[in-house]
């Protein structure tokens, strides 16, 4: 066994004196191995098995006995992972039972001549439950936002300062100036949601960032101020990405049920995930163009409604009639989207009516275009459902919001008998809860950054 641990480059891996290293050819098996004065001192050899550890061997070199490493390598597996923990030992190992006693593991069952016809104690570990605070900051766009969640579940208070007055004179998001509002407020907003939450930072267990996907300067103004609150107060960073932020903000409004389906519509992405649990994504399709939101957003510039026009689109769209005929986007067997087909029919209709001197009936044109969009968006996930065998649905992203959307959705998942999860109005949109939210799942998951985390503009969901 210690060879197989002496043959791992650690020395390419290096800021910490325990290294934690998968085995290659087992996905169930970790080698966690402590370093001394770049020499290995002492390992453990484990297996995770889904909720479980399973400690296999826990030894310390000779040379190096006597100083607290063993202890130091057990404390490391507790803190660093959310589950139960068994292991054997020789009943005969009063040193060995005592250490696994000062980490409160008792003993469950004796297995009667396990070693050598010695018996062997089946000792065992409960994962003892704490609250937890994440903080979250999110600043992928023109929101800046600071959420506190606990236990990824309950909002203890948020606070989002918004630039749509701003944007609203430019028809859209200006990436400049959008950054240098988020300079402006970032600190404002971080310490309005302490107050509000009336916590310090001393409360917080981690720091959860959307570092990506985005616009690049905006992020970035996120990403520096979750790190400098990581290194000023010696706080976990975590970091999330957007995607898994908008999907998260599900697990505000009830328990995320598994294996689920989660179908993301917003501004930026169009995409259907399959989760088997808890940050295990598994991207099935996504748009091949325009996201569903952006194209909601041009069709309302085109018929034009102010800046952010999807909401309005909507609105209208339930006040008028299907009486342009729009095709339809990509009547495929993926679980892919195309919506700038859509848009550029929606432009070309309305350039074509005003040439001719016809005036466009807006609310006609809103339902013309939306029943075409959430029809493709409602059979792709239908056909997903069916064929990943999934009866669970969420859904996320600004668009998540839209009225007509929802109702279609909410008559599928009848006709399938499948329970769907929509957020709340406030969660839709980019806000920071949803990061913090994700970010306490992360955290479990043992996804964790250092300082030199950076922000990403595109980056795949994993």
């Amino acid at each position: 066994m210690l060879e197989e641990v002496q043959k791992v480059e650690f020395n390419k891996i290096l800021s910490t004196e325990f290294v934690d290293k998968e085995i290659s050819n087992n996905p169930f098996a970790h080698f966690v191995v402590y370093k001394l004065n770049d020499c290995v001192a002492g390992f453990v050899y484990y297996s995770l098995i889904y909720d479980r550890i399973e400690i296999n061997q826990i030894e310390v070199l000779c040379d190096f006995r006597g100083q607290g490493i063993g202890s130091k390598l057990l404390k490391y597996i507790i803190d660093t992972n959310p589950y139960g923990i068994t292991l054997e030992v020789n009943k005969n190992n009063k040193e060995a039972i005592g250490l696994y006693k000062k980490f409160n593991f008792k003993t469950v069952a004796i297995r009667r001549g396990y070693y050598d016809g010695v018996d062997g104690l089946l000792m065992e570990r409960k994962y003892e439950v704490k609250d937890m605070y994440i903080l979250g900051i999110e600043s992928s766009c023109d929101e800046t936002s600071c959420s506190i969640v606990k236990d990824g579940s309950k909002e203890i208070a948020t606070v989002i300062s918004s630039q749509i007055d701003i944007h609203k004179d430019y028809g859209g998001v200006v990436p400049e100036i959008a950054s240098r509002n988020h300079v402006k407020n970032i600190t404002i907003v971080i310490e309005q949601c302490l107050n509000d939450a009336e916590m310090s930072m001393d409360d917080i267990d981690a720091i959860a960032v959307t570092y990506g996907p985005g616009l690049i300067g905006s992020l970035l103004v996120g990403v520096e101020a979750a790190k400098t609150l990581s290194f000023i107060f010696n706080k976990p960073l975590i970091p999330v990405h957007h995607i898994a932020g908008h999907i998260y903000a599900n697990s505000l409004v009830k328990e995320m049920n598994f294996p689920l389906l989660a179908l993301v519509v917003s501004g930026g992405h169009t995409e259907l995930v399959k989760m088997l649990g808890h940050y295990k994504f598994e991207k099935l399709g996504g748009t091949l163009d325009d996201a569903v939101g952006e194209c909601y957003d041009k069709v309302a510039r085109v018929i034009g409604l102010e800046y952010p026009g999807g909401p309005k689109v909507d609105v209208l769209a339930h006040k008028g009639k299907v009486t342009y005929k729009l095709p339809v986007p990509l009547k495929d067997d993926s679980y892919n989207f195309s919506f700038s087909g859509l848009k550029s029919a929606v432009i070309n209709l309305a350039h074509n009516e005003k040439q001719r001197g016809c005036i466009i009936r807006k609310e006609d044109l809103a339902a013309s275009f939306q029943k075409v969009a959430v029809e493709e968006i409602v059979s792709k996930t239908k056909k997903a459902l069916e064929n990943e065998e999934v009866k669970n649905l969420v859904v996320a992203g600004g668009v998540a919001a839209n009225k007509g959307l929802r109702e279609e959705l909410l008559k599928m998942a009848k006709d399938l008998d499948i329970d769907v999860s929509f957020p709340d109005m406030k969660y839709c949109t980019d806000n920071a809860a949803m990061i913090a939210a994700a970010g306490y799942y992360a955290y479990l998951d043992g996804r964790k950054a250092d300082l030199s985390l950076n922000s990403q503009s595109t980056d795949k969901l994993c």
